[in-house]
């Protein structure tokens, strides 16, 4: 079986299916993913969630630097 490359904008469709209250069964099912796998992109997504409301300044600590 050949591996799947999926583009950043596709998982993150992925995970959101499933925050929004669908069944993660229903949505390994539909895109052929392991819930193991599902999981692991929701926590990496979840984990770096807080970037997305980051701005451009450096941190006290790359300042300091």
């Amino acid at each position: 079986m050949q591996r799947r490359k999926w583009d950043s904008k596709t998982k993150v469709q992925v995970v959101m299916q499933g925050i929004k209250r669908r069944t993660v069964a229903e949505i390994c099912s539909e895109y052929q993913i392991s819930q193991n796998q599902y999981y692991q992109r929701r926590d990496q997504f979840l984990s770096n969630a807080g970037k997305a409301f980051e701005t451009a300044k450096q941190s006290r600590t790359e300042e300091r630097l």
